[in-house]
């Protein structure tokens, strides 16, 4: 089989096409507010579930790191999800923020003109080229989550796997993971979807939609970001382990710099 890692809120970027569009607005600089480190994020929008919705570098950096150590592919969403949600459907109602809803009606369809139409169109013929060479295709779709809810209290586990049920060898692949997890990483707490559900509108459900289970796997990973905000050694670690563990359910054995 083969892997495709994507990251649909990972990216900083204003294309330069937006950007005196978006000249004496909010949206103006808030590309290159960039704080410190690789991990903190310049909005903090999130979906129901607690699963972030807008700049979210840590997945990018994540999907980046479990690309490497799996052998998988990754295709990651350079421009900011402030912006536009890739991950959404286009008729979503949280497809654009707020700020972005008031802007003039040819601003967003240049948003989706520069930034959601090239990224999801890249998915899916990346989707396309895969299965010209394997018989089928395991898509992982990166973004965090928040560690609390609105309500302040804690969630609970550190990874989430969120599939469609009804998708047998989504289910299967799932269980095998965390089976894999449990056995390199026993401290870590996977759940099966959770936050979210992986029946919400998402980029992997879309391509549910075009193609058959018997031919594509499309799964969200969200992390938690009460280790993932944070650059330790640990969190590299965890990583690798999560990135061997797919790697060792999917792409073919590669071998790791010492």
């Amino acid at each position: 089989m083969s892997l495709l890692i994507t990251c649909d809120t990972g990216g900083w970027k204003t294309p330069p096409r937006l950007r005196s569009r978006l000249e004496d607005t909010d949206l103006a600089s808030a590309g290159w507010m960039i704080a410190g480190s690789v991990g903190i994020g310049v909005s903090d929008a999130v979906a129901a579930g607690g699963v972030r919705t807008s700049i979210d570098r840590e997945s990018n950096f994540a999907a980046r790191r479990l690309a490497h150590r799996s052998g998988g592919i990754a295709i990651c969403n350079e421009y900011r999800a402030d912006l536009i949600d890739v991950g959404r459907s286009p008729h979503h109602r949280d497809l654009f923020s707020p700020a972005v809803r008031s802007l003039p009606v040819s601003t967003r369809e240049a948003i989706v003109e520069e930034i959601y139409t090239p990224y999801r169109a890249a998915v899916e013929r990346q989707v396309l080229s895969l299965l010209t060479s394997w018989s089928y295709v395991v898509h992982l779709s990166v973004r965090t989550f928040e560690a609390k809810t609105v309500a302040g209290s804690w969630r609970r586990g550190d990874v989430g796997l969120l599939y469609d049920p009804s998708r047998r060898d989504e289910v299967d692949w799932c269980l095998d993971l965390v089976e894999e997890l449990y056995a390199v990483a026993p401290d870590l707490k996977v759940r099966r979807n959770h936050p979210g559900r992986g029946t919400n509108d998402s980029l992997t459900k879309t391509m549910r939609g075009q193609f058959s289970p018997n031919v594509y796997l499309g799964i969200e990973i969200v992390l938690n970001r009460a280790w993932m905000a944070r650059p330790l050694i640990r969190r590299d670690l965890m990583l690798d382990r999560i990135g061997d563990a797919i790697g060792s359910l999917t792409a073919e054995p590669v071998v790791q710099a010492a």
